[in-house]
């Protein structure tokens, strides 16, 4: 009976399974006469007579730039689209998602931070695949502050194979609660920031505070270069959060936001100049960005003020006893170029002028005050360091905080970093234009034009790309991680080979356990690819039926992680019991059983 029993769900499963793999999706073709705004018009026109979403999936022309007007809304529940582009080879370009000013020449894109994408909707979900998305305005009118924001609860956002540049501030940002946000396989890179803009932006900021908060946060196998603020900011903590073989270079400010980081793991990544703002008594005394020891890349705050009710009843919940925080098999270093352009400048000062109205007096008395500030840098070992005081105090605490197998290079030569020093070296002058009266005021400064562009254009991306953040397969950091591979981001170091361990990418197709299991309220589901495949990953119950689609199209040869928050496709939380979770690529196909508690 049990066998007959099995036999069905099995044979359920696989037409389920066989159903899944039909997408409702539909191609945007690019038309020239329908260029800008056609993108947005057709999505957002795409709907049934009920008003939901006609089709999940719209696939993008290769080598075609789709102009937007403005923002794309996702504001019904449970709306989940997924925007791709089409398969690129060699050097063909892929599909770009750029902005374009309206007829009168204002921005048609609203809100802050205004973006391509505003998620309105409970539960929405946005994936983006296999794209460029570039903030810059066609005309170099101006910028997008972000790629997304979410505004409502349990909303997801994914990116995966996409590139993003010529941001203001952030790729993504939550306002709601329980987001879950993803970056797989993907870069973000050249920031621009506003004039005067040094410590306010990044990758993503929530987790907290006067933001939202994330149910998950992963970013793995991925590069983030040019920040003008934080890499990741989780100011108070993330429900489960993991960043996993990633490079970040040229960050003004830290990796992470030293503030929160509760529940994070940070694995066998490349930190390549954080803390690239430096460090100054200023910094301590007037913008309180730095303490007085200095910051190291890494850095965890040891006493902040626990949440009161009004918070909790917010979920902004955390434990300073079990912080549940692990650094583990990194490597980090600070270039020369930045080294020497921050160390070189020892003292420096500017004036400051202040106005105060007398109103005793008739008429009122105006009195101008002007006073000089000094500034200084801080000792260059304040500045460039693995670990500061604060957080040797906080792993000594013994409050689920750890840090292991971490590698700070004193010499960046010993892990040859092949990046062009452009990058930085834009970036410093920025910074000393900031710095010598805290204010972006001399061109290209007082604007959002003035990164390093290899090919000189800022309203386009160089491909293929210029960027390489490669470095010399003989350093110690090609073995660093936890199986004794390269660390960092594995786009850069796929060409070479380890002679011990092999290449970087996987050489079979596999489906992992879940991690962990038994689970409640998330599980993450870890699978690899030895080559890029169509493949489908889907959750059944014993019956056979469907519960979650996780993963359904096309995904790159690497390793991959998703996360199941034990909800079904409609955002509903499913009964405790146990499931089982199918991977397959049309040819083979793996199944493994996990339990959800309560």
């Amino acid at each position: 009976m049990s066998k007959s029993i099995m036999s069905k769900a099995l044979m359920s499963i696989s037409i389920l399974l066989s159903a899944s793999l039909v997408a409702q999706e539909v191609t945007i073709t690019w038309d020239a006469s329908l260029q800008p705004g056609q993108i947005e018009s057709f999505i957002q026109g795409d709907t049934t007579s009920a008003g939901e979403q006609a089709n999940s999936v719209y696939i993008l022309e290769k080598g075609k730039i789709y102009l937007q007007k403005t923002e794309i809304n996702l504001r019904k529940r449970h709306t989940k689209i997924t925007i791709k582009g089409q398969e690129v080879t060699g050097d063909e370009v892929p599909a770009t998602i750029q902005p374009h000013p309206l007829e009168d020449g204002t921005s048609g894109f609203t809100g802050w931070p205004n973006g391509n994408f505003q998620m309105q909707g409970r539960h929405a979900e946005l994936h983006l695949e296999n794209l460029i998305l570039n903030g810059a305005m066609v005309d170099q009118s101006g910028c997008l502050g972000s790629v997304v924001t979410a505004r409502e609860d349990h909303q997801k956002i994914s990116f995966e194979n996409v590139v993003t540049t010529h941001y203001v501030t952030f790729v993504g940002s939550t306002f709601g609660r329980w987001t879950d946000f993803h970056f797989n396989n993907s870069v973000a890179t050249g920031f621009t920031n506003g004039p005067g803009g040094q410590f306010f932006g990044g990758l993503m900021w929530g987790g907290g505070s006067w933001m939202g908060t994330y149910d998950t946060l992963i970013v793995s196998n991925s590069t983030v270069q040019g920040v003008l603020g934080e890499g990741v900011v989780i100011h108070d903590q993330v429900g489960y959060g993991m960043i996993n073989q990633c490079t970040f270079a040229n960050i003004t400010m830290g990796a992470l936001f030293y503030r929160g980081q509760n529940n994070m793991q940070v694995k066998n990544n490349l930190f390549v100049n954080m803390r690239s703002h430096g460090m100054s008594t200023y910094d301590v005394s007037g913008w309180s960005t730095h303490h007085p020891g200095g910051h190291g890349v890494m850095s965890v705050l040891r006493d902040f003020t626990p949440p009161d009710s009004a918070q909790i009843a917010n979920d902004h919940i955390f434990s300073m006893t079990d912080r549940n925080i692990h650094y583990f098999n990194n490597v980090a270093t600070v270039t020369n170029e930045l080294r020497d352009g921050l160390e070189l400048y020892h003292t420096w000062s500017w004036d400051v002028s202040s106005i105060s109205i007398d109103t005793t007096t008739t008429p009122p008395e105006t009195t101008t005050t002007v006073t000089t500030v000094h500034d200084t840098m801080m000792a260059p070992e304040k500045m460039w360091m693995w670990m500061d005081d604060s957080t040797q105090l906080t792993l000594d605490q013994g409050v689920n905080f750890t840090a292991t197998d971490n590698h700070w290079f004193e010499d960046p030569a010993d892990l040859g970093f092949n990046l062009d020093p452009g990058y930085i070296n834009a970036q410093i002058n920025r910074t000393w234009d900031f710095r010598d009266d805290l204010q972006g005021n001399t061109a290209p400064f007082d604007g959002v034009w003035w990164q390093y562009e290899a090919d000189g254009l800022h309203t386009s991306f160089q491909w293929p790309m210029h960027l390489d953040l490669s470095y010399d397969p003989t350093s110690a950091a090609a073995t660093a991680n936890e199986d004794g591979q390269a660390v960092g981001d594995p786009r850069w170091m796929g060409a070479y080979l380890n002679t011990d361990k092999g290449s970087n990418l996987p050489k079979e197709f596999t489906l992992k356990q879940n991690y962990p299991n038994p689970f409640n309220p998330t599980t993450d589901i870890s699978f690899s690819l030895d080559k890029t495949s169509e493949i489908n990953l889907t959750i059944f119950n014993l019956l056979g039926q469907k519960v979650r689609v996780l993963a359904n199209g096309t995904k790159n040869a690497g390793y991959h992680t998703m996360t199941w928050n034990g909800q079904d496709d409609m955002g509903k939380a499913v009964s405790a019991g146990v499931y089982l979770y199918q991977l397959t690529n049309g040819k083979q196909t793996v199944t493994k059983k996990m339990a959800l508690m309560k």
